[in-house]
């Protein structure tokens, strides 16, 4: 049956897959990148109390650090996660 398909439509479908199981990834994605550039355009600056020290770095800067967190935070559970089912 997979055969009969032509490389287009299964390219649609693996296009349609991904987009179904990832709406909301991709939603927040480009709401960091929308809250990013306003953040870039204002040149607000944000003060961050780290220890006994302070920081001031852009808000866009800090918006994209956040995010680059919650990604290998989330990369790491996710791996763990593999990790623990492999073993069962």
């Amino acid at each position: 049956m997979s055969g009969a398909r032509s490389q287009g439509t299964s390219g649609d479908n693996r296009f349609g897959e991904f987009v179904k199981r990832k709406w909301l990834a991709i939603v927040l994605v480009l709401l960091l990148i929308v809250v990013a550039i306003q953040n870039g355009i204002g040149g607000d600056q944000a003060t961050i109390f780290v220890l006994w020290g302070q920081v001031q770095l852009p808000t866009w800067l800090l918006v994209l650090i956040v995010f680059a967190i919650g990604v290998i935070t989330g990369w790491v559970l996710a791996r763990n996660r593999a990790a623990r089912r492999a073993r069962r």
